[in-house]
């Protein structure tokens, strides 16, 4: 691993200017500072060692929630979450302290200095981040939850996870489709290698599968989780004349769907039945209502923060997964 010592020799400056460059409020010259940065992010040196002084015997009355958002990736689902988290933290007497960092490694160097002198209860991840910069985090505070989102199987760290059963989430909204008649069933989802959506694959295969229903490549569509990503993407397999019946989306991305269909006039659901998933307000707001699958943002909140002020949360570590409910609406 990568030293100051090591970054020092690179670029020919002291230890102390190092160590002075890599704070937060930095008075090394600023072209620099930028030059240290640029060769620490190139060695992959990062600062995990606890400072600072004692943690009294009483945990202090804060919980940090450090969300990550690359290139902007905040959606509904995790404003929600994050609604539900705050309002919970306050009302057991906490504080909530909210750390964001985008994937830029100037601001992730800037959580860990934070982080290295914060004396909170706990700390809850969530979001979307860099799989290095998640896995670091997580070694430089043992004990942390992971809510709704995976690391690498290799993944060795003391940490507990939240989440919600993603595969169940799928199963229900293909199994759903598939009982209305419906065989040519499009997924649209995410990015391949987002967990989210190996997760929803894995899902949509499964009840495929089950219903003796062939899987088709073809019907799986990979976008950004965006209203617009899917809105491109339906229009793309439109002009290709791809023969489907139904769509298994999320919520977000299912506004897309639907105006799509709209402008091509195709009726919801005659034409095409249509089910989404995390039951966000928008759902209820589009026409015809749109079927989803629910998941308890509430409880998943609860549970994570009753773990997390329980105190034990450094030598007990839990995996939790909340089951969702599928919400029959007129959009099937």
């Amino acid at each position: 691993m990568a030293t100051i010592k090591d970054i020092a020799q690179a670029c020919g400056v002291s230890l102390m200017t190092v160590s002075r460059a890599l704070r937060e409020n930095s008075p090394v010259k600023e072209s620099t500072r930028k030059r240290i940065l640029e060769e620490a992010e190139r060695q992959g040196y990062t600062n995990t060692a606890r400072q600072g002084r004692p943690a009294s015997a009483e945990p202090p009355r804060q919980v940090q929630l450090i969300l990550g958002n690359i290139n902007g990736s905040m959606y509904y689902f995790h404003m929600r979450l994050l609604t539900a988290l705050e309002q919970q933290l306050a009302a057991c007497g906490f504080e909530c302290i909210i750390r964001t960092t985008n994937g830029s490694y100037n601001i992730f160097l800037r959580i860990i200095e934070r982080i290295k002198r914060s004396r909170c209860a706990g700390t809850i991840l969530f979001g979307s981040f860099e799989p290095e910069q998640l896995e670091t985090l997580l070694h430089a505070l043992p004990g942390a939850l992971l809510l709704d989102n995976h690391v690498r199987e290799s993944f060795n760290g003391t940490y507990s996870s939240f989440s919600f059963n993603n595969r169940k989430a799928a199963y229900l909204a293909v199994k759903h489709l598939l009982s209305r008649g419906r065989k040519r069933i499009v997924l649209v989802t995410g990015p391949k290698e987002h967990f989210f959506t190996r997760e929803m694959c894995a899902g949509y295969q499964e009840a495929l599968s089950e219903a003796a229903v062939d899987f088709d490549p073809e019907l799986v569509i990979n976008t950004d989780f965006l209203a617009a990503g899917a809105a491109k993407e339906m229009r793309n397999i439109l002009s290709q004349d791809v023969d489907f019946d139904s769509v298994a989306t999320n919520d977000e991305m299912a506004t897309g769907v639907y105006r799509v269909l709209q402008e091509n006039h195709l009726k919801i659901p005659e034409d095409i039945a249509i089910c989404g998933c995390d039951n966000l307000p928008i759902g209820e707001q589009l026409y015809p209502e749109l079927t989803t699958i629910t998941l308890d943002y509430q409880e998943l909140a609860s549970r994570a923060i009753k773990h997390i002020i329980s105190g034990k949360s450094k030598q007990i570590t839990q995996k939790v997964e909340l089951e969702p409910l599928l919400l029959v609406k007129s959009s099937t």
